[in-house]
């Protein structure tokens, strides 16, 4: 298969190595996140940190070389557990070669939950401990391996500190979610984090995770919903503050929710901002309404910052809205996800998009690569076409 994918949302999963002393400041090491047998079947694992337990996918999946039953059983899926914990670029690399992908850009596991720690110095401390090891990882093939800065927005100084470190390192863009506890991505507190994605030129990456960890304890039936439901949120919030418009060179993204709701997205937020518009005519705001005419009414509407080359959006290869989607906003805003290594993806994606008949075969060539290049600012490939 002629396939050279540009996957612009692959993961890596947390391992010991992780917070190695290569990587964990010292002041942190007596502290550093353990894994510990959780006893309910042979080899199954779980991080113990600052003495809470947590487990996110499949991080912890290996304690001192062994790994978990869980993952084994999920091989078909997940990939050989080298890659999957992203033990060298030799590692992952094969796993890429095998479904065709010529470059991925990487995002964590366990730190899609926010934060891992209620010590926000200790938290702050393992996240730049992250970053520290999936830059050295990714170096040793940077061409191919990219990745994405983690920040804790708690204190959005430090946040822009480690923006500015890691940019130096190669990141190519922030994670966020769609909120943080009580806080949207249009907190005052978090303008600082704006303005430096805009002075770095880094674009702004909403991807499903938990923006509170203890909704986890109150909210544990609705756990997957909560991760899914804070892009879109991310969404409403960034397309209705008019921060497009006061950081007029940022991108944005949301990934890994699919696509199928961002016609539903894009009318809500019409439909809406038509209606505080059309009140301000009339006189008739409420105070509900003050908010969001304080930031300021976006300039665009949510299809025209797509149209712009503003806004990217990652899909699922067996979406079924899929061609109507790319009928309607064009090829070029959808960012193609491997989602590796993580077991509710579809094996050998990329062979999964370009086998499907109800796409042209121009759309299935463009969309699996241009929406990454786009968005990321990366140069084209000699791998792709044009």
């Amino acid at each position: 298969m002629d396939v050279n994918a540009l996957d612009g949302d692959g993961h890596v999963e947390e391992w010991e190595a992780t917070w190695s002393d290569d990587y964990l400041e010292p002041k942190y090491r007596d502290r550093r996140p353990r894994v510990i047998e959780t006893g309910e079947f042979e080899h199954d694992y779980i991080w113990e940190i600052d003495g809470e337990r947590i487990r996110v996918g499949g991080s912890p999946s290996s304690r001192d070389g062994v790994v978990s039953t869980e993952y084994e059983l999920m091989a078909k899926w997940r990939g050989p557990h080298e890659s999957g914990e992203f033990h060298s670029a030799e590692d992952r690399l094969a796993v890429m070669d095998a479904e065709n992908t010529y470059l991925s850009v990487n995002y964590p596991t366990l730190l899609l939950h926010w934060p891992i720690v209620k010590d926000p110095d200790l938290n702050a401390g393992l996240t730049r401990a992250y970053n520290n090891w999936v830059s050295d990882i990714s170096n040793q093939s940077p061409e191919r391996l990219k990745w994405v800065t983690v920040i804790d927005p708690r204190d959005p100084n430090e946040a822009v500190r480690e923006m500015e470190r890691t940019k130096k390192m190669g990141s190519l863009g922030i994670m966020v979610f769609g909120d943080y506890g009580n806080k949207a991505l249009d907190h005052p507190d978090f303008e600082p984090i704006w303005a430096a994605a805009q002075d770095l030129e880094l674009p702004v990456n909403v991807h499903p995770g938990m923006g509170a960890k203890d909704a986890l304890k109150d909210w544990k039936n609705i756990a997957g919903d909560q991760f899914l439901t804070s892009v879109v949120r991310g969404f409403k919030t960034i397309c209705g503050s008019g921060i497009l418009d006061r950081y007029p060179t940022v991108k944005v993204s949301f990934l890994e929710t699919g696509c199928t709701w961002v016609d539903f997205a894009v009318a809500v937020m019409d439909f809406t901002l038509d209606n505080v518009k059309d009140r301000m005519e009339l006189g008739t705001i409420r105070s509900e309404h003050k908010p969001i005419i304080e930031r300021g009414l976006p300039q665009a509407t949510p299809l025209e910052y797509i149209k712009d080359g503003r806004i990217f959006i990652g899909f699922e290869v067996d979406d079924q809205l899929l061609p109507y989607m790319v009928d309607k906003y064009g090829t070029d805003c959808w960012v193609y996800a491997s989602d590796i290594p993580h077991a509710h993806r579809i094996p050998d994606s990329p062979k999964f998009l370009m086998n499907r008949t109800d796409l042209t075969q121009e759309q299935k060539d463009r969309i699996i690569w241009k929406g990454t290049t786009k968005l990321y600012g990366l140069k084209t490939p000699n791998t792709v076409g044009v």
